[in-house]
């Protein structure tokens, strides 16, 4: 019996709201119980008592916790996370400021990742138990089991060594003056103005970078692939179309990566929802000033609003990229459209 679609997106949505309502309540309660007031941490050690009971008062601290936690979600689906305890300014902005360059990098990267992952995956199938496989298999290994910090520091010292004039620090020259948005993201806001020198610019600062975080994802996306093509290729209609006499290049291109690119992309869709948090290592490496080192200093600094909004931000991305992963692939194959009758 087929599913309407209609139904299974109102459910999948449900359920990514049923997830994002349990990840605010853990971290609420978490940030409740880590040691420390958050108060005394936005007034500093100097400051009186009385201060910091008012201080309280105004964050909302005195009230009862479920109206606190009542208040923050209202307050977090409005976009609003409080005030940052280390520097004053609101959370949302710091947040809408940094974010563009950490989602600019995942782009990016992810772009990386299929535009390698996926032919070699395919190359090393065809080749199977060659030294192109071999080479392949050699190549996805050193990516999954390599952190992506070795890497960007690797590219560092490659930079240094063979490429001088390659940047290796930051996202432009600074020289050169900042497109004025819409977006943040500097390539595309380039392209938008026309201001070509800063494309070339922001794509130099930006290949080092997104290519050291993209390293485990080649790996793990091109075993993937490889693992699913050389299934595929036992079966039954994929042995028929060969005995017909239909070439390889069709059958691999035209049936099998289609039915192969399941797996990859269920994958690829959780692969950029963690790098949205999980890229602060290689932006501390290249100075890179974006969302996820921001949460890394604000998890050293005990500044536990902008750590609240942090998770919940990554926790949204998430939700998202699951979300457009599944309707991706119900577009791909309409089987998942399909369930058994009761």
């Amino acid at each position: 019996m087929q599913t309407n679609p209609i139904n299974l997106m109102l459910r999948r949505l449900i359920g990514f709201a049923g997830v994002m309502f349990v990840l605010s309540a853990m971290i609420f309660i978490l940030a409740r119980i880590v040691p420390g007031d958050p108060a005394r941490i936005s007034l500093g050690p100097s400051a009186s008592q009385q201060q910091v009971d008012a201080m309280r008062q105004e964050m909302g601290l005195d009230a009862p916790l479920l109206q606190q936690y009542s208040e923050y979600v209202w307050r977090g689906v409005q976009g609003d996370f409080g005030k940052s305890l280390i520097s004053g300014r609101h959370v949302s902005v710091e947040i809408v400021t940094l974010l563009p360059a950490t989602l600019e990098l995942v782009i990016v990267t992810v772009l990386l990742i299929i535009a390698v992952s996926i032919p070699l995956g395919v190359l090393t199938a065809r080749h199977r138990n060659s030294w192109v496989d071999n080479a392949g298999r050699f190549f996805s290994i050193v990516g999954v089991t390599m952190p992506s910090f070795l890497f960007a520091i690797l590219l560092q010292l490659l930079a240094a060594n063979f490429l001088s004039d390659w940047p290796v620090i930051g996202r432009i020259n600074y020289s050169l003056d900042l497109p004025d948005g819409p977006t943040g993201m500097l390539l595309i806001d380039s392209v938008i103005h026309g201001d070509w020198e800063v494309f070339v610019s922001a794509f130099k600062h930006i290949l080092f970078p997104a290519l050291a975080l993209a390293m485990a994802g080649i790996g793990q996306i091109t075993r993937i692939t490889r693992s699913a093509m050389i299934e595929h290729q036992r079966r039954d209609h994929v042995l028929t179309l060969k005995s017909f006499g239909v070439p390889d290049r069709v059958i691999v291109f035209r049936y099998l990566l289609k039915l192969s690119s399941i797996a990859p992309l269920t994958i690829m869709g959780l692969e950029f929802a963690s790098l949205i948090g999980n890229a602060f290592v290689v932006e501390l490496v290249f100075s890179w000033g974006g969302f996820a080192s921001y949460g890394l200093e604000a998890i050293l600094q005990k500044d536990l609003n902008a750590v609240m909004a942090v998770v919940l931000v990554s926790g949204f991305f998430f939700v998202v990229a699951n979300l457009l992963i599944d309707i991706v692939l119900m577009v791909i194959d309409p089987r998942l459209r399909f369930k058994e009758a009761d």
